[in-house]
């Protein structure tokens, strides 16, 4: 398979096939305090992760495309500039951004806004927490 990005067409397209695998797909590991949930039901919020609507998947589709690289991109904000501006550019100058300082970042995932999450530092490194998954309703919104 090559290095070029699939488009989502082409993503759908692939979870459409049926794939039968000769085994069957891995368990998921629960953690032992988790509560028995439906599909169609949501799991209960906590402190670290907000309430999400549970759905039933056919997991053996996925096994197709789970080594296919997707590009993930952190926003931490955004600004317009004109090439006057840009060329003035040099080390040290502040470039202002249209966020506030702890304020939640965009993730996107093949430049489709997917979540949203804080920054973090683990050990001497920059990580983002996802705080947020955006709904089927908030992705349509932004489209407009």
């Amino acid at each position: 398979m090559s290095d070029a990005l699939l488009s989502q067409a082409e993503i759908d397209a692939l979870l459409k096939v049926r794939h039968r695998s000769p085994s069957p797909p891995e368990p998921v590991p629960v953690p032992a305090n988790a509560q028995a949930v439906k599909p169609g039901q949501q799991t209960p919020a906590t402190k670290d992760t907000p309430a999400v609507a549970v759905s039933q998947y056919d997991f053996s589709n996925l096994e197709i495309i789970l080594d296919i690289p997707l590009h993930v991109t952190v926003r931490l904000g955004q600004v317009k500039k004109t090439v006057r501006e840009v060329l003035k550019i040099r080390q040290g100058t502040i470039i202002e951004l249209d966020r506030l300082a702890g304020e939640p970042v965009d993730i996107f995932l093949n430049e489709k806004l997917i979540a949203r999450g804080e920054i973090v530092v683990v050990g001497e490194n920059f990580g983002v927490r996802i705080r947020h998954i955006v709904s089927l309703r908030e992705r349509v919104q932004t489209l407009g």
